[in-house]
């Protein structure tokens, strides 16, 4: 009987240590389960954080293109683009805003018959003619010899709140366009007969405007001194 015992104890002690093993083997079997699908949600959480990180820069980019696409567009007031149209219009006649002289067809009898003589006068041979200035009304005029007035120039305030830009954008791209004496003359060809220039101070990146004014190049000719007179 002590010996069936002794047996008996041996297979108990037997089944006792496998038991443990296949729970330990169970066990490792959990853990490593557990582990693998920790492993798969922090995957599926860094995937997602960088989506979301992805997302985020996408929209940081596409704020910050519509914010310097707004900042690069450059935008003319309502006032702005009334005085430009005005000066246009203007132009095709020959004249400059608020004044009714126009290059061509006026004189500087007719002038002084109206206002009288100008405060200044002197003869730019690099224009090619006789200068007056009105300073009160705002108006320069340029005449041949022959008394007939080729150039209108304005003078008037209300063209400094007009920039380089403005004008570019009502007139296109300038068809002449240098730099004399500290300024910026640009010029566009208005007609057959008429041309209009723009003048600015250079230096500043976008200038307003000094003065403009209408000019009838065929009004300099003097063809007996073999003179083409000007283009601008």
């Amino acid at each position: 009987m002590k010996i069936l015992s002794g047996k008996k104890i041996i297979i108990s002690s037997f089944i006792i240590i496998a038991s443990l093993s296949m729970y330990g083997c169970n066990s490792s079997s959990t853990s490593n389960s557990n582990n693998v699908a920790n492993s798969a949600n922090n995957t599926s959480n860094s995937t997602g954080n960088t989506t979301n990180s992805s997302s985020n820069t996408t929209n940081s980019t596409a704020v910050n293109s519509a914010s310097n696409s707004t900042s690069g567009t450059s935008t003319i007031s309502s006032a702005s683009q009334k005085l430009l149209d005005s000066i246009s219009d203007a132009a095709n006649s020959g004249k400059v805003i608020n004044c009714d002289f126009a290059a061509k067809e006026t004189t500087m009898s007719d002038v002084k018959a109206q206002w009288g003589n100008a405060d200044s006068s002197s003869w730019i041979t690099a224009a090619k003619g006789m200068y007056y200035t009105y300073s009160k009304h705002n108006i320069v005029l340029g005449a041949n010899k022959g008394d007939q007035v080729f150039e209108v120039r304005s003078t008037d305030t209300s063209l400094s709140a007009l920039k380089l830009s403005d004008v570019e954008s009502k007139f296109g791209t300038p068809q002449y366009n240098v730099t004399s004496d500290g300024q910026n003359i640009i010029g566009y060809k208005i007609s057959d007969e008429f041309k209009i220039l723009f003048v600015f101070n250079v230096g500043a990146t976008n200038p307003a405007l000094l003065h403009y004014s209408i000019l009838y190049p065929a009004g300099t000719v003097n063809s007996m001194a073999g003179d083409p007179g000007r283009q601008w």
